[in-house]
Protein backbone atom coordinates (compact mmCIF):
# COMPACT_ATOMS: atom_id res chain seq x y z
CA UNK A 1 0.00 0.00 0.00
CA UNK A 2 1.34 3.44 -0.80
CA UNK A 3 0.10 6.95 -0.12
CA UNK A 4 -1.12 8.03 -3.55
CA UNK A 5 -4.06 5.63 -3.76
CA UNK A 6 -7.74 5.71 -2.81
CA UNK A 7 -7.11 2.56 -0.80
CA UNK A 8 -4.73 4.51 1.44
CA UNK A 9 -7.25 7.36 1.86
CA UNK A 10 -9.86 4.85 3.12
CA UNK A 11 -7.24 3.24 5.36
CA UNK A 12 -6.11 6.60 6.75
CA UNK A 13 -9.68 7.77 7.44
CA UNK A 14 -10.40 4.60 9.41
CA UNK A 15 -7.08 4.66 11.30
CA UNK A 16 -7.28 8.35 12.29
CA UNK A 17 -10.89 7.95 13.45
CA UNK A 18 -10.30 4.86 15.58
CA UNK A 19 -6.94 6.11 16.91
CA UNK A 20 -8.50 9.30 18.28
CA UNK A 21 -11.44 7.37 19.75
CA UNK A 22 -8.91 5.16 21.57
CA UNK A 23 -6.81 8.11 22.75
CA UNK A 24 -7.93 7.87 26.42
CA UNK A 25 -6.89 4.18 26.44
CA UNK A 26 -3.17 4.61 25.92
CA UNK A 27 -2.19 0.94 25.61
CA UNK A 28 -5.11 0.12 23.32
CA UNK A 29 -4.20 3.15 21.22
CA UNK A 30 -0.63 1.88 20.77
CA UNK A 31 -1.76 -1.66 19.98
CA UNK A 32 -4.17 -0.34 17.37
CA UNK A 33 -1.52 1.85 15.69
CA UNK A 34 0.91 -1.08 15.70
CA UNK A 35 -1.65 -3.40 14.11
CA UNK A 36 -2.54 -0.74 11.53
CA UNK A 37 1.15 -0.25 10.73
CA UNK A 38 1.66 -3.99 10.17
CA UNK A 39 -1.38 -4.17 7.90
CA UNK A 40 -0.09 -1.14 5.98
CA UNK A 41 3.35 -2.71 5.60
CA UNK A 42 2.45 -6.26 4.78
CA UNK A 43 -1.02 -5.63 3.33
CA UNK A 44 -1.97 -8.99 4.76
CA UNK A 45 1.32 -10.54 3.57
CA UNK A 46 2.31 -12.63 6.58
CA UNK A 47 5.91 -13.13 5.42
CA UNK A 48 6.58 -9.37 5.33
CA UNK A 49 4.83 -8.82 8.66
CA UNK A 50 6.83 -11.62 10.25
CA UNK A 51 10.15 -10.26 8.96
CA UNK A 52 9.42 -6.81 10.36
CA UNK A 53 8.24 -8.24 13.69
CA UNK A 54 11.21 -10.58 14.19
CA UNK A 55 13.74 -7.90 13.20
CA UNK A 56 12.12 -5.37 15.56
CA UNK A 57 11.84 -7.78 18.47
CA UNK A 58 15.48 -8.81 18.10
CA UNK A 59 16.66 -5.18 18.13
CA UNK A 60 14.55 -4.45 21.21
CA UNK A 61 16.04 -7.43 23.04
CA UNK A 62 19.59 -6.48 22.05
CA UNK A 63 18.89 -2.90 23.12
CA UNK A 64 17.78 -4.15 26.53
CA UNK A 65 21.04 -6.09 26.89
CA UNK A 66 23.08 -3.05 25.82
CA UNK A 67 21.22 -0.94 28.40
CA UNK A 68 21.00 -3.37 31.33
CA UNK A 69 24.13 -5.53 30.96
CA UNK A 70 26.34 -5.50 34.07
CA UNK A 71 29.60 -5.61 32.14
CA UNK A 72 31.20 -4.13 29.05
CA UNK A 73 31.59 -7.60 27.58
CA UNK A 74 27.83 -8.21 27.47
CA UNK A 75 27.23 -4.76 25.97
CA UNK A 76 29.84 -5.36 23.30
CA UNK A 77 28.29 -8.76 22.53
CA UNK A 78 24.87 -7.12 22.13
CA UNK A 79 26.35 -4.51 19.81
CA UNK A 80 28.12 -7.18 17.76
CA UNK A 81 24.92 -9.20 17.43
CA UNK A 82 22.99 -6.08 16.39
CA UNK A 83 25.55 -5.29 13.70
CA UNK A 84 25.64 -8.89 12.47
CA UNK A 85 21.87 -9.41 12.42
CA UNK A 86 20.89 -6.09 10.84
CA UNK A 87 23.68 -5.96 8.29
CA UNK A 88 23.25 -9.69 7.65
CA UNK A 89 19.56 -9.16 6.93
CA UNK A 90 20.39 -6.36 4.51
CA UNK A 91 23.14 -8.43 2.93
CA UNK A 92 20.91 -11.43 2.38
CA UNK A 93 17.94 -9.62 0.83
CA UNK A 94 19.62 -6.64 -0.82
CA UNK A 95 23.17 -7.62 -1.76
CA UNK A 96 23.30 -11.39 -2.19
CA UNK A 97 22.45 -11.22 -5.89
CA UNK A 98 25.08 -8.53 -6.48
CA UNK A 99 27.68 -10.54 -4.59
CA UNK A 100 26.72 -13.65 -6.59
CA UNK A 101 27.24 -11.71 -9.82
CA UNK A 102 30.63 -10.33 -8.73
CA UNK A 103 31.85 -13.79 -7.66
CA UNK A 104 30.70 -15.23 -10.98
CA UNK A 105 32.44 -12.48 -12.99
CA UNK A 106 35.70 -12.97 -11.07
CA UNK A 107 35.51 -16.75 -11.51
CA UNK A 108 34.94 -16.41 -15.27
CA UNK A 109 37.84 -13.96 -15.60
CA UNK A 110 40.06 -16.63 -13.99
CA UNK A 111 38.54 -19.34 -16.20
CA UNK A 112 36.97 -20.98 -13.17
CA UNK A 113 33.41 -21.98 -12.44
CA UNK A 114 31.40 -20.55 -9.55
CA UNK A 115 29.16 -22.96 -7.63
CA UNK A 116 27.66 -20.29 -5.39
CA UNK A 117 23.86 -20.88 -5.33
CA UNK A 118 21.58 -18.19 -6.72
CA UNK A 119 18.77 -17.29 -4.32
CA UNK A 120 15.67 -15.62 -5.71
CA UNK A 121 14.74 -13.30 -2.84
CA UNK A 122 12.25 -10.44 -3.18
CA UNK A 123 13.50 -7.22 -1.59
CA UNK A 124 11.18 -6.32 1.32
CA UNK A 125 9.92 -2.75 1.07
CA UNK A 126 11.67 -0.28 3.34
CA UNK A 127 14.16 -2.84 4.70
CA UNK A 128 17.04 -0.34 4.73
CA UNK A 129 15.02 2.17 6.71
CA UNK A 130 13.76 -0.10 9.47
CA UNK A 131 17.07 -1.97 9.87
CA UNK A 132 19.04 1.29 10.10
CA UNK A 133 16.60 2.66 12.65
CA UNK A 134 16.80 -0.49 14.77
CA UNK A 135 20.59 -0.60 14.54
CA UNK A 136 20.88 3.07 15.55
CA UNK A 137 18.70 2.36 18.62
CA UNK A 138 21.03 -0.38 19.87
CA UNK A 139 24.16 1.67 19.14
CA UNK A 140 22.77 4.70 20.99
CA UNK A 141 21.93 2.61 24.05
CA UNK A 142 25.38 1.05 23.90
CA UNK A 143 26.90 4.53 23.85
CA UNK A 144 24.63 5.67 26.68
CA UNK A 145 23.08 8.41 24.55
CA UNK A 146 19.79 6.93 23.40
CA UNK A 147 16.24 7.01 24.70
CA UNK A 148 15.22 3.55 25.91
CA UNK A 149 11.77 2.26 25.00
CA UNK A 150 9.53 1.86 28.04
CA UNK A 151 8.19 -1.42 26.69
CA UNK A 152 8.49 -3.80 23.77
CA UNK A 153 5.18 -2.39 22.51
CA UNK A 154 6.63 1.12 22.39
CA UNK A 155 9.67 -0.08 20.49
CA UNK A 156 7.66 -2.14 17.97
CA UNK A 157 5.54 0.93 17.23
CA UNK A 158 8.66 3.12 17.03
CA UNK A 159 10.04 0.89 14.24
CA UNK A 160 6.78 0.14 12.42
CA UNK A 161 4.94 3.50 12.67
CA UNK A 162 3.41 3.45 9.21
CA UNK A 163 3.78 7.07 8.01
CA UNK A 164 7.58 6.81 7.96
CA UNK A 165 8.03 3.04 7.59
CA UNK A 166 8.69 2.62 3.88
CA UNK A 167 10.89 5.62 3.03
CA UNK A 168 11.64 7.56 6.18
CA UNK A 169 12.39 9.98 7.60
CA UNK A 170 14.76 7.86 9.70
CA UNK A 171 13.80 8.67 13.28
CA UNK A 172 16.19 8.52 16.23
CA UNK A 173 14.98 7.15 19.55
CA UNK A 174 15.02 10.63 21.15
CA UNK A 175 12.81 12.03 18.39
CA UNK A 176 9.89 9.59 18.47
CA UNK A 177 9.99 7.29 21.52
CA UNK A 178 9.17 10.06 24.06
CA UNK A 179 6.12 10.96 21.96
CA UNK A 180 4.99 7.33 21.86
CA UNK A 181 5.49 6.96 25.60
CA UNK A 182 3.51 10.15 26.33
CA UNK A 183 0.64 9.19 24.03
CA UNK A 184 -1.20 11.51 21.62
CA UNK A 185 -2.13 15.05 22.73
CA UNK A 186 -5.75 16.01 23.39
CA UNK A 187 -6.07 17.58 19.93
CA UNK A 188 -4.26 17.39 16.59
CA UNK A 189 -1.17 19.51 17.33
CA UNK A 190 -1.25 21.45 14.06
CA UNK A 191 -4.19 20.55 11.82
CA UNK A 192 -3.54 23.30 9.26
CA UNK A 193 0.09 22.24 8.83
CA UNK A 194 -0.90 18.56 8.63
CA UNK A 195 -3.40 19.04 5.81
CA UNK A 196 -1.11 21.46 3.95
CA UNK A 197 1.80 19.00 4.11
CA UNK A 198 -0.41 16.18 2.81
CA UNK A 199 -1.71 18.32 -0.07
CA UNK A 200 1.83 19.48 -0.88
CA UNK A 201 3.12 15.91 -0.91
CA UNK A 202 0.32 14.64 -3.13
CA UNK A 203 0.80 17.49 -5.61
CA UNK A 204 4.54 16.85 -5.84
CA UNK A 205 4.09 13.12 -6.30
CA UNK A 206 0.82 12.69 -8.21
CA UNK A 207 1.33 15.61 -10.58
CA UNK A 208 4.94 16.74 -10.97
CA UNK A 209 6.87 13.51 -10.34
CA UNK A 210 4.41 11.47 -12.39
CA UNK A 211 4.52 13.86 -15.37
CA UNK A 212 8.31 13.74 -15.38
CA UNK A 213 8.49 9.97 -15.00
CA UNK A 214 5.85 8.98 -17.53
CA UNK A 215 6.41 11.59 -20.23
CA UNK A 216 10.20 11.41 -20.47
CA UNK A 217 12.48 10.11 -17.71
CA UNK A 218 11.55 6.41 -17.59
CA UNK A 219 11.71 5.88 -21.35
CA UNK A 220 14.82 8.02 -21.88
CA UNK A 221 16.82 6.06 -19.31
CA UNK A 222 15.68 2.73 -20.77
CA UNK A 223 16.80 3.61 -24.31
CA UNK A 224 18.84 6.84 -24.39
CA UNK A 225 19.94 6.07 -27.94
CA UNK A 226 16.40 6.96 -29.10
CA UNK A 227 16.62 10.55 -27.84
CA UNK A 228 18.38 13.68 -29.01
CA UNK A 229 21.16 15.26 -26.95
CA UNK A 230 18.91 18.18 -25.99
CA UNK A 231 16.22 15.76 -24.76
CA UNK A 232 18.77 13.90 -22.66
CA UNK A 233 19.99 17.16 -21.12
CA UNK A 234 16.38 17.87 -20.15
CA UNK A 235 16.06 14.29 -18.90
CA UNK A 236 19.03 14.65 -16.56
CA UNK A 237 17.56 17.77 -14.94
CA UNK A 238 14.02 16.38 -15.02
CA UNK A 239 15.13 13.25 -13.16
CA UNK A 240 16.68 15.25 -10.33
CA UNK A 241 13.47 17.26 -10.01
CA UNK A 242 11.41 14.06 -10.20
CA UNK A 243 13.50 12.53 -7.42
CA UNK A 244 13.06 15.64 -5.28
CA UNK A 245 9.29 15.80 -5.84
CA UNK A 246 8.91 12.05 -5.33
CA UNK A 247 10.93 11.76 -2.13
CA UNK A 248 10.16 15.11 -0.50
CA UNK A 249 6.53 14.57 -1.49
CA UNK A 250 6.52 11.24 0.37
CA UNK A 251 8.09 12.93 3.40
CA UNK A 252 5.52 15.75 3.32
CA UNK A 253 2.67 13.22 3.38
CA UNK A 254 4.40 11.17 6.10
CA UNK A 255 4.85 14.23 8.33
CA UNK A 256 1.29 15.38 7.69
CA UNK A 257 -0.24 11.98 8.45
CA UNK A 258 1.86 11.67 11.61
CA UNK A 259 0.58 15.08 12.72
CA UNK A 260 -3.01 13.93 12.17
CA UNK A 261 -2.25 11.11 14.60
CA UNK A 262 -0.60 13.46 17.10
CA UNK A 263 3.10 12.82 16.36
CA UNK A 264 5.84 15.00 14.89
CA UNK A 265 8.43 13.58 12.50
CA UNK A 266 11.71 15.35 11.66
CA UNK A 267 12.09 17.42 8.52
CA UNK A 268 13.99 15.61 5.79
CA UNK A 269 14.41 18.18 2.97
CA UNK A 270 15.50 21.77 3.50
CA UNK A 271 15.74 23.37 0.04
CA UNK A 272 18.62 21.08 -1.02
CA UNK A 273 18.90 22.52 -4.53
CA UNK A 274 19.69 25.94 -3.04
CA UNK A 275 22.90 24.56 -1.52
CA UNK A 276 26.08 26.40 -2.48
CA UNK A 277 28.49 23.52 -1.76
CA UNK A 278 28.32 19.70 -1.60
CA UNK A 279 28.54 19.62 2.20
CA UNK A 280 25.53 21.92 2.56
CA UNK A 281 23.64 19.87 -0.01
CA UNK A 282 24.00 16.74 2.11
CA UNK A 283 22.86 18.58 5.23
CA UNK A 284 19.69 19.53 3.35
CA UNK A 285 18.99 16.43 1.19
CA UNK A 286 17.55 13.41 3.02
CA UNK A 287 18.83 15.05 6.19
CA UNK A 288 17.95 12.18 8.53
CA UNK A 289 19.97 9.72 6.42
CA UNK A 290 22.88 12.14 6.08
CA UNK A 291 23.05 12.58 9.85
CA UNK A 292 22.81 8.78 10.24
CA UNK A 293 25.85 8.37 7.98
CA UNK A 294 27.72 11.02 9.95
CA UNK A 295 26.99 9.53 13.37
CA UNK A 296 27.23 5.81 12.62
CA UNK A 297 29.76 5.59 9.76
CA UNK A 298 31.86 8.76 9.44
CA UNK A 299 32.45 9.42 13.15
CA UNK A 300 33.28 5.76 14.01
CA UNK A 301 35.83 5.81 11.17
CA UNK A 302 37.51 8.70 12.95
CA UNK A 303 35.75 11.66 11.36
CA UNK A 304 38.16 14.59 11.06
CA UNK A 305 40.20 13.83 14.18
CA UNK A 306 43.28 12.24 12.58
CA UNK A 307 44.55 14.73 10.06
CA UNK A 308 43.49 15.81 6.59
CA UNK A 309 44.49 12.65 4.61
CA UNK A 310 42.54 10.40 6.99
CA UNK A 311 39.58 12.81 6.91
CA UNK A 312 39.46 12.67 3.11
CA UNK A 313 39.63 8.86 3.18
CA UNK A 314 36.79 8.75 5.72
CA UNK A 315 34.63 11.02 3.56
CA UNK A 316 35.31 8.95 0.46
CA UNK A 317 34.56 5.65 2.21
CA UNK A 318 31.42 6.98 3.92
CA UNK A 319 29.84 8.13 0.67
CA UNK A 320 30.88 5.03 -1.24
CA UNK A 321 29.00 3.09 1.46
CA UNK A 322 26.12 5.52 0.94
CA UNK A 323 26.04 4.57 -2.73
CA UNK A 324 26.01 0.87 -1.89
CA UNK A 325 23.19 1.49 0.61
CA UNK A 326 21.03 2.78 -2.22
CA UNK A 327 21.35 -0.39 -4.24
CA UNK A 328 23.45 -3.36 -5.27
CA UNK A 329 24.91 -2.15 -8.55
CA UNK A 330 28.08 -0.47 -9.76
CA UNK A 331 26.08 2.58 -10.81
CA UNK A 332 25.11 3.30 -7.21
CA UNK A 333 28.65 2.65 -6.00
CA UNK A 334 30.08 5.04 -8.61
CA UNK A 335 27.51 7.69 -7.69
CA UNK A 336 28.47 7.47 -4.01
CA UNK A 337 32.18 7.54 -4.89
CA UNK A 338 31.70 10.68 -7.01
CA UNK A 339 29.95 12.43 -4.13
CA UNK A 340 32.80 11.37 -1.86
CA UNK A 341 35.26 12.97 -4.32
CA UNK A 342 33.18 16.16 -4.44
CA UNK A 343 33.13 16.39 -0.64
CA UNK A 344 36.90 15.82 -0.52
CA UNK A 345 37.44 18.66 -3.01
CA UNK A 346 35.11 20.86 -0.97
CA UNK A 347 37.05 20.01 2.20
CA UNK A 348 40.36 20.89 0.53
CA UNK A 349 38.97 24.22 -0.73
CA UNK A 350 37.67 25.08 2.75
CA UNK A 351 41.01 24.25 4.33
CA UNK A 352 42.79 26.39 1.75
CA UNK A 353 40.48 29.35 2.31
CA UNK A 354 40.83 28.96 6.07
CA UNK A 355 44.62 28.99 5.74
CA UNK A 356 44.56 32.38 3.99
CA UNK A 357 41.87 33.84 6.26
CA UNK A 358 38.98 33.90 3.77
CA UNK A 359 36.47 31.71 5.62
CA UNK A 360 33.25 33.49 6.47
CA UNK A 361 33.74 36.19 3.83
CA UNK A 362 32.30 34.52 0.74
CA UNK A 363 31.27 37.11 -1.88
CA UNK A 364 28.05 36.67 -3.84
CA UNK A 365 29.87 35.66 -7.01
CA UNK A 366 31.66 32.90 -5.06
CA UNK A 367 28.38 31.59 -3.64
CA UNK A 368 26.80 31.78 -7.09
CA UNK A 369 29.58 29.73 -8.64
CA UNK A 370 29.32 27.30 -5.73
CA UNK A 371 25.59 26.85 -6.36
CA UNK A 372 26.13 26.41 -10.09
CA UNK A 373 28.78 23.72 -9.56
CA UNK A 374 26.86 21.92 -6.79
CA UNK A 375 23.52 21.78 -8.60
CA UNK A 376 25.00 20.66 -11.92
CA UNK A 377 27.24 18.09 -10.22
CA UNK A 378 24.25 16.63 -8.38
CA UNK A 379 22.26 16.45 -11.63
CA UNK A 380 25.00 14.87 -13.73
CA UNK A 381 26.13 12.38 -11.08
CA UNK A 382 22.60 11.00 -10.96
CA UNK A 383 22.85 9.70 -14.50
CA UNK A 384 24.74 6.65 -13.22
CA UNK A 385 22.37 6.52 -10.21
CA UNK A 386 19.27 6.25 -12.42
CA UNK A 387 20.63 4.38 -15.44
CA UNK A 388 20.66 1.00 -13.70
CA UNK A 389 23.94 -0.13 -15.21
CA UNK A 390 27.17 1.53 -16.30
CA UNK A 391 26.67 0.61 -19.95
CA UNK A 392 23.38 2.52 -20.19
CA UNK A 393 24.93 5.43 -18.30
CA UNK A 394 27.79 5.43 -20.79
CA UNK A 395 25.39 5.57 -23.75
CA UNK A 396 23.45 8.38 -22.07
CA UNK A 397 26.55 10.50 -21.42
CA UNK A 398 28.12 9.79 -24.82
CA UNK A 399 24.97 10.84 -26.61
CA UNK A 400 24.73 14.05 -24.56
CA UNK A 401 28.32 14.97 -25.36
CA UNK A 402 27.94 14.10 -29.05
CA UNK A 403 25.33 16.82 -29.53
CA UNK A 404 23.12 14.39 -31.45
CA UNK A 405 20.17 16.15 -33.09
CA UNK A 406 18.25 13.09 -34.25
CA UNK A 407 15.85 11.33 -31.91
CA UNK A 408 12.84 12.13 -29.72
CA UNK A 409 12.63 15.47 -27.93
CA UNK A 410 11.23 16.62 -24.60
CA UNK A 411 7.73 18.13 -24.67
CA UNK A 412 6.55 21.33 -23.05
CA UNK A 413 4.80 19.59 -20.15
CA UNK A 414 8.09 18.05 -19.02
CA UNK A 415 9.91 21.38 -19.15
CA UNK A 416 7.07 23.10 -17.27
CA UNK A 417 6.97 20.41 -14.56
CA UNK A 418 10.77 20.59 -14.20
CA UNK A 419 10.66 24.36 -13.71
CA UNK A 420 7.74 24.19 -11.25
CA UNK A 421 9.47 21.46 -9.23
CA UNK A 422 12.70 23.44 -9.11
CA UNK A 423 10.78 26.54 -8.02
CA UNK A 424 9.17 24.57 -5.18
CA UNK A 425 12.63 23.81 -3.85
CA UNK A 426 13.13 27.56 -3.32
CA UNK A 427 9.62 28.78 -2.46
CA UNK A 428 7.97 25.61 -1.11
CA UNK A 429 8.38 26.49 2.58
CA UNK A 430 7.01 30.07 2.33
CA UNK A 431 4.21 28.85 0.04
CA UNK A 432 3.20 26.23 2.63
CA UNK A 433 3.31 28.89 5.35
CA UNK A 434 0.96 31.06 3.24
CA UNK A 435 -1.51 28.19 2.77
CA UNK A 436 -1.37 27.44 6.50
CA UNK A 437 -2.20 31.07 7.37
CA UNK A 438 -5.04 31.09 4.85
CA UNK A 439 -6.49 27.92 6.33
CA UNK A 440 -6.23 29.17 9.90
CA UNK A 441 -8.25 32.27 8.99
CA UNK A 442 -11.10 30.14 7.63
CA UNK A 443 -14.09 29.30 9.83
CA UNK A 444 -13.74 25.69 10.99
CA UNK A 445 -16.89 24.45 9.13
CA UNK A 446 -15.46 25.69 5.82
CA UNK A 447 -12.19 23.81 6.11
CA UNK A 448 -13.53 20.42 4.93
CA UNK A 449 -14.78 22.16 1.77
CA UNK A 450 -11.30 23.65 1.28
CA UNK A 451 -9.67 20.22 1.72
CA UNK A 452 -12.13 18.66 -0.73
CA UNK A 453 -11.45 21.38 -3.30
CA UNK A 454 -7.68 20.84 -3.01
CA UNK A 455 -8.10 17.08 -3.44
CA UNK A 456 -10.35 17.52 -6.48
CA UNK A 457 -7.88 19.97 -8.03
CA UNK A 458 -4.96 17.56 -7.61
CA UNK A 459 -7.02 14.70 -9.05
CA UNK A 460 -8.09 16.90 -11.97
CA UNK A 461 -4.55 17.81 -13.02
CA UNK A 462 -2.77 14.51 -12.33
CA UNK A 463 -1.76 12.88 -15.63
CA UNK A 464 -3.06 9.33 -15.08
CA UNK A 465 -1.73 6.35 -13.17
CA UNK A 466 0.67 7.50 -10.48
CA UNK A 467 4.27 6.36 -10.93
CA UNK A 468 5.66 4.12 -8.13
CA UNK A 469 7.63 5.81 -5.36
CA UNK A 470 11.32 5.70 -6.23
CA UNK A 471 12.69 5.20 -2.72
CA UNK A 472 10.57 2.12 -2.03
CA UNK A 473 13.30 0.09 -3.74
CA UNK A 474 15.89 1.20 -1.16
Amino acid sequence: MHFATLQFIYFLTFVVTVAWLLRPLRTAHKFFLLAASYVFYGHLNLALMSLLFVSSLLNWWLGEIAYRAPSAGYRQAALGMALASNLGLLGLFKYYGFFHQVVGDVARSLRLESHMPLLELALPLGISFFTFQGLAYVIDLYRGRGCRAESALDFLLFIAFFPKLLAGPICRSKELLPQIAAGPPPLVPDLSRATTLIASGFFKKMVLATVLATRLVDDAFIAPENYSASALWVTAFAYSIQLYCDFSGYTDVARGVALLLGYRLPENFKAPYAATDPGLFWRRWHATFSSWLRDYVYFPLGGSKHGLPRTLFNLLLTFTISGLWHGASWGYVLWGFLHGIALCVHKLVREGRRAVGLMGREPYWYLGLGWLFTFNFVVMSRICFRAGDLQTAGVFITRILSGATEGARADGWVIAATLVGLALNFVGAPARALFIRMQEKMPLPLRPLYWTALAMLILAVKPGDVAPYIYFQF
